[in-house]
C-alpha cells in the first residue's frame, strides 16, 4: 500500500460511529462500548484521536492525546499535549513510517494550539509504546519512574512535565483489588476474567473504576488506568491475562494466604498450651 492510499481522520463525536475506536474493531467485545462512552466523556475535555484508514475505511493506526491537565496518567503536564496511546495495526505496518506520521500530526496539532510541546509516557515493557519511535521524531527523555520514562518534544518555553509522587497510593488498597478505567478497551475483559477466577478460588476481587483524569493521576501505578493489587502491593501495572493471573494467584496471593493461616494457627496453638 502506498502512503497516498491512507487517509488521516480527526476522530470526534460526529464521525466516531464511522471511524470506530481504532484499536478494537469487534464491537461485540465487552470493552468496545465502554471505550466509546469513555471517548465521548473525554472529547469534552479536549481529547483528540487521529487515525489513518485505508481506501476501504479500515483502520491502520491511531494516536490518542489530551491536554496535559487531563492526562489519565500520574503526571503533571499542564500546557502540554500528552499522548495516551500510539498503535499501528499489523496491516498498517506495511505502510512505512505510519507511526512517525501519527506522532508528527500530534506535534503539528500542538504547534497549532500553542501548546508548550508534546509529552508521552513510554516503556520497553508491555502495553506501552517504546521510546525509540518517539526519540527518532525529536523527543528527549527527561525523567524515569519504575519501568516508565517521560519523553518530550518541546516547541516553546514553559515548565517541564513531571511524574507525580504516587509512592504511598498502593497501601490504601487492602485485599485483592483492581483499579482501572476503559481508556484501554481490553481492560474490562481482563477485569471480568480476573473476577471469575478469584471467585473460583474463594477470593473476592474488589473493583474501583476511575471516573476522571484527576483520579487516574493519583492511581497506584504509573500506567494509571490499570493496577492489580494485593494487600497494598502492586502485582501488575498493565492488562493481566488469565495465565498471568493464575501464576500470581499461585505464587503471590494464595501462597501468602496459606502462610498467614499457618502463622495464625501456630499462635493459636501456643496460646492454648
Amino acid at each position: 500500500m502506498c502512503p497516498s492510499e491512507t487517509v488521516l481522520e480527526k476522530v470526534g463525536p460526529a464521525n466516531l460511529p464511522e471511524c470506530g475506536i481504532g484499536c478494537l474493531i469487534n464491537q461485540k467485545r465487552p470493552g468496545f462500548q465502554r471505550k466509546v462512552e469513555w471517548l465521548k466523556q473525554n472529547f469534552a475535555e479536549g481529547l483528540r484521536s487521529f487515525m489513518f484508514r485505508d481506501g476501504k475505511g479500515k483502520p491502520l493506526g491511531f494516536i490518542e492525546f489530551v491536554p496535559g491537565e487531563f492526562a489519565w496518567r500520574p503526571v503533571d503536564a499542564r500546557g502540554w499535549l500528552f499522548v495516551h496511546c500510539l498503535w499501528v495495526f499489523p496491516r498498517g505496518r506495511k505502510t512505512a513510517g505510519l507511526g512517525s506520521r501519527l506522532i508528527q500530526a500530534c506535534v503539528a496539532e500542538a504547534r497549532a494550539t500553542r501548546a508548550i510541546g508534546v509529552a508521552a509516557l513510554v516503556s520497553d515493557g508491555p502495553w506501552m509504546a517504546s521510546k525509540e519511535i518517539f526519540l527518532k521524531n525529536g523527543f528527549q527523555p527527561i525523567a524515569a519512574a519504575d519501568r516508565f520514562q517521560l519523553v518530550i518534544h518541546r516547541l516553546r518555553e514553559g515548565p517541564e512535565p513531571r511524574f507525580r509522587d504516587i509512592s504511598g497510593n498502593a497501601k490504601k488498597y487492602r485485599g485483592l483489588h483492581v483499579v482501572y478505567c476503559a481508556q484501554c478497551p481490553m481492560l474490562p475483559k481482563s477485569v471480568n476474567d480476573l473476577s471469575k477466577m478469584a471467585v473460583e478460588r474463594g477470593l473476592k476481587l474488589k473493583v474501583t473504576v476511575l471516573k476522571n483524569a484527576r483520579e487516574a493521576q493519583n492511581a497506584p501505578s504509573y500506567y494509571g488506568v490499570f493496577s492489580l493489587l494485593w494487600n497494598g502491593r502492586l502485582l501488575s501495572d498493565h492488562y493481566t491475562s488469565k495465565g498471568r493471573f493464575k501464576y500470581l494467584l499461585r505464587d503471590e496471593i494464595l501462597k501468602e494466604n496459606n502462610c498467614g493461616s499457618r502463622r495464625v494457627k501456630r499462635q493459636s496453638d501456643a496460646t492454648r498450651s
